[in-house]
């Protein structure tokens, strides 16, 4: 398994910026910092206040890059909600690529190694092999111009895409056939969608894992309810023992974008999140 540099022996812990949705992709590193983390995952999006735009100008990228700089972290990964590599339409996928594309500029500008992939919609078994083509065959096309740029593109693991199991996501990032295309490991979402425990789904994608999510959960009625890392469905002491040959960083994704209710604050909600995670590392 490859990943990010981790300083000083450990791996590094990063803020997704879905937990700041009160302030902006500034305020994000600033909490980050405030917390003791590593770096933040950026979302790249034009509608949600911490984030970057596609279409930053190279003042708002710079003022990041300042801001990370002069904090000592780091904006390690961007979160793209380019999607339609599966489209039906060349024009579609064009489109997507295009998208795509301008996020790896984006991480190359703010020295970022990695953009998050989401892989086309879910489809019924007998139009995924059609559409698993396509998205690999947008995905080698974006492939070329993410490994020039010294980014990795990262499935992930994801409700309503084509990646809705490890093995499905293996086999995506797998016939892209490039380098520059693996995967963003996230158990939560395994679980959510009822797919391989940890130790399959780790075996299953152990040399493609570039990048890592972390989050818990439990079942709530028709949705779920996040919850501390300790607590939920997801057993992280053995996962991240099952990750043991991983050296790349982990996102603490915390949810408070979509379940503002459920969660607090992130300087409230994400230290005992924090700790636990150092102690299960360290130890």
């Amino acid at each position: 398994m490859t990943g990010g540099t981790a300083g000083e022996g450990r791996r590094p812990l990063w803020l997704h910026s879905m937990a700041t949705p009160e302030t902006d992709a500034v305020g994000c590193l600033e909490v980050a910092h405030r917390l003791g983390l590593d770096g933040i995952e950026l979302i790249v999006a034009g509608d949600y206040p911490a984030a970057l735009p596609e279409t930053a100008t190279p003042d708002q990228v710079a003022a990041v890059v300042a801001a990370a700089d002069g904090l000592g972290l780091r904006v390690g990964a961007l979160c793209s909600y380019a999607r339609d590599i599966d489209a039906e339409s060349a024009a579609g996928r064009r489109a997507t690529a295009d998208a795509l594309r301008r996020a790896v500029d984006l991480a190359a500008a703010l020295g970022a190694g990695h953009v998050r992939v989401l892989a086309g919609h879910d489809r019924p078994t007998g139009e995924r092999p059609d559409a698993v083509r396509r998205a690999a065959t947008t995905l080698h096309d974006v492939a070329g111009f993410a490994h020039a740029a010294g980014v990795s593109l990262n499935v992930e693991n994801h409700m309503d895409t084509l990646a809705t199991s490890a093995a499905a996501t293996r086999d995506l990032v797998l016939a892209t056939a490039s380098p520059a295309v693996g995967v963003l490991y996230d158990q939560a979402n395994l679980a959510i969608m009822g797919a391989e425990p940890a130790a399959v789904a780790v075996e299953l994608q152990r040399e493609l894992i570039r990048h890592v999510h972390v989050k818990n959960f439990v079942p709530a009625g028709t949705d779920r309810r996040p919850v501390p890392l300790a607590d939920g469905e997801v057993d992280w002491s053995t996962t991240l023992r099952l990750l043991d040959g991983y050296t790349g960083a982990l996102t603490f994704e915390y949810e408070r974008r979509w379940y503002p209710g459920a969660l607090p604050p992130a300087e409230i909600g994400l230290p005992a999140d924090r700790d636990f995670a150092r102690a299960l590392l360290t130890g």
